[in-house]
């Protein structure tokens, strides 16, 4: 598509080179088309690994090449359950103030908007080029349903962003966003945004050829970075949620979670910096040397790493979120409320400490270099999905005993929920908004079940840093707009509202 912008197309060029010395060394690869630079199955797993080193580092401004960190950071800055309690370095506080992804101009919707566009033209290029090379072919199917992977997820981000919410049980015809199957080669003509109803069908289709190539090779990696049966499955779990299709949630969480244990309490707390974890099914594992510091995840969202930002701003929890947490509860101590949490804290003296602050996050090591393997997906996510689907369902006591298996473990005092209905819901839904915490879900799922954004102006709430405290659900605020610049590239993208 001729409105993809130059930046993007050199992406596929330096994810490539980025894991390929000898090849960079070679070939002129700024002159070379993707079926060339693509045309060995080495070059194919290189440019596949480059989507991966996408996940957690790319270029752009400091607080946006810590890649999709970047995107969960934004997602939790959106929500209200995460709290910016001071200005720090200034990085995220418009993205809180909901200024920046209603600003066509703005940094955060022109990189967001480059970032999954440029992991999708990627995708394409293996897509639309692995069948005519020479090769293993279980190699192929294994790479060709990773790339099947990412335009999906790509695109699953765009639409929860950029379009409506998807309306559960009703023709979802509001405008979707663009989709994306063209390579590098074969760039058409500017295309409209397509419906939101046509985007999950092209996402649903992407899943399933991925799950069909993953499933059909028997090539097999143990790297969390690598996506699996599994990871695809988890994300079928989240597009049925976000569908309102119940059944099929739970058969996708269910297969997500096949062959992993629920994280138990001893890892839970040790800094959610661990691909290792047993609980953990999807993950960026970061390697130290390819790390990005001061641009990292745990740059931003630990308690003890060494920047203005975590100096200055640790980050907090909604106190009232926090005060739903039984204090039998392991999750308790995530957070330092007292002044002898605080105080119990092991941060050098410079740092401020805040009321409310996180210790769920740990940068290691001592968080010198900013980084630790970053969650991408995990059991206690599949159960809650479990859980809220069943209760979505009216499957009371398949809700309670699967949401039982989740808190009977995070706290020794916990019984089996005797409510039902709505209230069983909203129990699930808190059990949630605590798990899931910092992790990258907040404001979507606020969207998905057009609930209000709603910040108690308590704990370490700061006004002057959030300005926004409510936002009723439903209205045009709930879009990121889109960037003038791929407007003025592509004059059939509509904006929005």
């Amino acid at each position: 598509m001729k409105y993809i912008s130059n930046i993007l197309l050199l992406l596929l060029v330096l994810a490539v080179g980025s894991c390929s010395e000898d090849f960079l060394d070679t070939f002129p690869t700024d002159q070379l088309g993707s079926d060339q630079v693509l045309g060995t199955i080495e070059n194919q797993r290189a440019a596949l690994e480059g989507i991966h080193r996408h996940m957690y580092g790319v270029g752009g401004s400091q607080d946006e090449r810590a890649g999709y960190g970047n995107m969960m950071i934004n997602y939790d800055f959106l929500g209200h359950d995460v709290v910016n309690p001071q200005r720090g370095s200034g990085w995220f506080i418009n993205v809180h103030k909901w200024i920046e992804h209603r600003d066509n101009s703005s940094s955060l919707v022109t990189h967001t908007y480059d970032y999954f566009y440029s992991m999708i033209a990627n995708a394409n290029n293996i897509i639309n080029s692995i069948d005519a090379i020479e090769g293993d072919e279980n190699e192929k199917k294994n790479i060709k349903g990773q790339a099947y992977f990412y335009r999906a997820f790509a695109h699953f981000n765009m639409v929860q962003l950029y379009a409506p919410r998807y309306r559960p049980g009703e023709a979802n015809n509001q405008l979707g966003i663009v989709i994306n199957l063209d390579d590098l080669n074969n760039l058409g003509e500017p295309k409209a945004r397509s419906t939101v109803d046509e985007v999950y069908d092209q996402i649903e289709s992407d899943l399933n050829a991925a799950l069909q190539n993953l499933t059909s090779s028997t090539v097999s990696h143990t790297d969390k970075s690598q996506i699996r049966v599994n990871v695809v499955n988890g994300v079928l779990a989240r597009v049925a949620l976000t569908k309102g299709e119940w059944a099929n949630a739970i058969t996708y969480a269910r297969a997500a979670r096949q062959g992993f244990t629920l994280t138990p309490n001893s890892e839970l707390t040790q800094g959610f910096n661990n691909d290792g974890a047993s609980g953990w099914i999807w993950a960026s594992h970061v390697i130290p040397d390819h790390g990005t510091f001061f641009a990292s995840f745990f740059a931003y969202m630990s308690y003890n790493y060494s920047s203005t930002h975590i100096r200055n701003n640790p980050k907090c929890i909604n106190a009232d979120l926090y005060d739903l947490i039984p204090s039998t509860d392991v999750r308790k101590g995530f957070w330092a409320v007292t002044p002898a949490e605080r105080a119990a804290i092991n941060i050098p003296s410079n740092f401020a400490k805040y009321a409310y602050m996180n210790t769920k996050f740990e940068a290691l090591p001592s968080g010198t270099i900013g980084d630790g393997d970053v969650v991408l997906m995990r059991v206690a996510e599949m159960i809650l999905i479990e859980a809220e689907a069943n209760a979505h369902l009216g499957n009371d006591v398949a809700a309670r005993t699967v949401l039982f298996e989740l808190v009977s473990e995070r706290d020794p005092n916990a019984v089996l929920s005797t409510n039902s209905g709505q209230a069983l819901l909203n129990e699930i839904l808190v059990q949630r908004r605590i798990e899931l915490w910092g992790e990258g879900f907040n404001f979507l799922d606020l969207k998905r079940l057009n609930l209000p954004l709603n910040r108690p102006q308590r704990g370490s709430f700061n006004l002057t840093h959030a300005a926004i405290t409510n936002v009723a659900p439903g209205g045009p605020e709930w879009q990121y707009l889109f960037p003038i610049s791929a407007i003025n590239i592509n004059p059939l993208l509509q904006q929005n509202p």
